[in-house]
């Protein structure tokens, strides 16, 4: 069933910065624990500001991993994980969860499901946050990729130019939130097909309709359903 759904127009990150850092850091003060799952691409700098918010606060109940990542050796160029490090991501006393753990491809995918199983069953708010793109792509899910109807709670497949790795439908479908940030013309189109039911395999975000409560940060448009 989908949960209530809000395009929110901006003309910067302020606005994601401080929603993700209020959330997490209510959360937070609740003595609850937060799994956060955080994106690469456009949105590494915004994660990269919200650790800093939360820099003074707490952090021992809070849990981070990936939506996706880049396989390859650990700390390799290409790495999600890398470049938020690289942009200032830090969180000390959080429990960090790198996908890449020097394995090979398949162990890689299997440990960072088990990792994933066992942090969504931990935590009391689960919040993930997500970019969208032109093709309609989430996470590492392409469309019609294995990754759209994996059952596991992770994928890992061949997309070309990299090995990806990333969490699938079913782990979405155990969020408590997810907050997009999706900006530019070429994902308008998208922005503005979240509103009609199209299929998963054609466009994965619509995954994203399945959570409680999606906030879609953008530069097209308002509105709330």
């Amino acid at each position: 069933m989908a949960g209530t759904r809000e395009f929110i127009k901006i003309s910067s990150i302020d606005p994601v910065v401080d929603y993700l850092s209020d959330a997490i850091s209510t959360a937070l003060a609740q003595d609850k624990k937060v799994l956060w799952l955080v994106p690469g691409g456009s949105s590494i700098k915004i994660a990269a500001e919200v650790s800093k918010r939360l820099a003074g606060s707490s952090l021992k109940n809070l849990y981070v991993s990936l939506t996706d990542e880049r396989y390859g050796d650990v700390g390799h160029a290409d790495s999600n994980w890398l470049q938020l490090v690289q942009a200032g991501f830090n969180l000390p006393e959080a429990n960090l969860r790198p996908v890449l753990i020097g394995q090979d491809f398949d162990k890689t995918v299997e440990e960072y499901g088990k990792e994933v199983d066992k942090d969504m069953q931990a935590a009391d708010f689960r919040i993930g946050f997500f970019g969208i793109g032109p093709d309609g792509h989430t996470a590492g899910i392409l469309p019609g990729s294995p990754a759209v109807s994996d059952k596991g709670l992770t994928s890992g497949y061949d997309a070309g130019v990299f090995k990806r790795i990333t969490i699938t439908g079913n782990a979405i479908d155990r969020l408590d939130e997810a907050v997009v940030y999706a900006v530019g013309e070429d994902k308008w189109p998208v922005i503005d097909q979240l509103d009609t039911d199209l299929s998963v395999n054609q466009q994965p975000a619509q995954m994203l309709k399945a959570v409680p409560r999606l906030i879609i940060f953008n530069d097209h448009k308002s509105s709330q359903l």
